[in-house]
C-alpha cells in the first residue's frame, strides 16, 4: 500500500504532462464546427469566419456543419453527445445556450452540457419598416400599430432570439400590440420582409445593409447603448424614449463539458488569436460585428447574466415553446 501512494504523485504528473503534449499538439486532424441554424445567416457568417481562420492558423482543416432546427437545439444536442476531444466545436447563441432552458418544456440536453472557450462576436439589432406600412419613424410606427392592435407584423429567426425578445421589450415600453410571425433562421425571415409579406422585422446590423437596399425599406431605430457606424443616422431606441429596448445577439465557441482544460486552452488560444487578424477583424467590421475574445470564464459570467436578464422577460411576456 504504501509503495502504492508512493507511485500516486508520479502517475498524476504524468498524467499532466500528457495532457499538455496532447494540448500542444491540437489539432492533429480535423475539426468540426457545428452551427445550429441554416446557411446565410449571421452566426454561420461568422461561424465560417472563424473557421477560415483557425484552418490557416492550425494547419487543419476546420468544418462547418449546419445541423438546424428546433430553434437550434439539433445542433446543439449533436454537439453535447459529442467525445468531450475538442474535435467537435459549437457556435454557441443566444437561444441555444440561454434560451433554451427558459422557452422549452423539454430540452436534449443539461444546462450544463457544454463548456464555454471564448465569446467570438456580438452585434445589435436595428428595427427596419417595408412599404406595406405607411410609418417611416419610429413615433410613426407606434401611433399606427396603436390604431390597429395585433394587426401589424414583424418577422424574426425564430422564438426566443433576439429578434423576438427585442419586440417584446419594445411592445411593452410602448403598449403596442405586435404580431410575431417566427421563422426558422434570420435568412428566411428576411427574405418573408424584404417580399412584403410582414411590416417590420427587428434585423440584425450584420445582415440588415442586404434589406435596407431594398427598395422602400427604412431603418427606424438601432437596439444598442450608442449609434452604430454601419448605420450612423439611424438614432437609437434610448435617444426616441425608450432606454430598456437595448438588444444584441453574440456568438462563441463552445465544447462538451468534460473536455480536457489544456483542450479548451489551446482552442481559445487559437480563436482569440484569429479574432486578432487583420483579416478577420475586416471582415466582421465590414458586417457590423465586435470581435470580442476573452477568457471562458468571462464567456460563462456573460452567459449567466443573459438567464438573469431574460428570465423575467420571457416569464411576463408569456412566451412558452412546447
Amino acid at each position: 500500500m504504501r509503495a502504492l501512494r508512493s507511485l500516486l504523485p508520479a502517475a498524476l504528473a504524468l498524467a499532466c504532462l500528457c495532457g499538455a503534449a496532447t494540448a500542444q499538439n491540437f489539432p492533429t486532424r480535423p475539426v468540426r464546427l457545428v452551427v445550429p441554424f441554416p446557411p446565410g445567416g449571421a452566426t454561420d457568417i461568422v461561424a465560417r469566419i472563424v473557421a477560415d481562420q483557425l484552418g490557416k492558423n492550425w494547419g487543419q482543416a476546420v468544418l462547418v456543419d449546419n445541423r438546424s432546427g428546433a430553434s437550434g437545439m439539433i445542433g446543439a444536442e449533436y454537439v453535447a453527445r459529442a467525445a468531450p476531444d475538442g474535435y467537435t466545436l459549437l457556435m454557441g447563441t443566444l437561444v441555444g445556450n440561454v434560451m433554451s432552458h427558459l422557452l422549452f418544456a423539454k430540452v436534449p440536453f443539461a444546462p450544463d452540457a457544454f463548456a464555454p472557450v471564448t465569446l467570438l462576436t456580438t452585434t445589435s439589432n436595428i428595427l427596419l419598416s417595408n412599404d406595406s406600412i405607411p410609418v417611416s419613424t419610429l413615433a410613426e410606427l407606434i401611433a399606427y400599430a396603436k390604431a390597429r392592435p395585433g394587426k401589424v407584423s414583424y418577422s424574426s429567426a425564430g422564438v426566443g432570439l433576439s429578434g423576438h425578445l427585442g419586440m417584446e421589450l419594445l411592445s411593452a415600453a410602448t403598449a403596442i400590440e405586435l404580431l410575431h410571425v417566427p421563422f426558422k433562421g434570420s435568412a428566411p425571415a428576411n427574405q418573408a420582409f424584404s417580399a412584403g409579406q410582414v411590416n417590420l422585422t427587428l434585423d440584425l446590423v450584420a445582415t440588415a445593409p442586404n434589406s435596407v437596399r431594398k427598395p422602400g425599406v427604412r431603418p427606424l431605430a438601432v437596439a444598442a447603448t450608442s449609434r452604430v457606424r454601419q448605420f450612423p443616422d439611424v438614432p437609437t431606441f434610448a435617444e426616441l424614449g425608450y432606454t430598456n429596448v437595448v438588444t444584441y445577439t453574440w456568438n462563441g465557441l463552445m465544447v462538451p463539458a468534460g473536455t480536457p482544460r489544456e483542450i479548451i486552452a489551446a482552442i481559445q488560444a487559437g480563436a482569440n488569436a484569429a479574432l486578432k487578424t487583420p483579416e478577420v477583424r475586416e471582415r466582421t467590421g465590414k458586417l457590423g460585428l465586435d470581435s470580442i475574445g476573452g477568457t471562458p470564464e468571462e464567456f460563462a459570467d456573460l452567459i449567466r447574466r443573459e438567464r438573469e436578464r431574460w428570465g423575467p422577460v420571457i416569464k411576463r411576456a408569456n412566451i412558452r415553446v412546447e
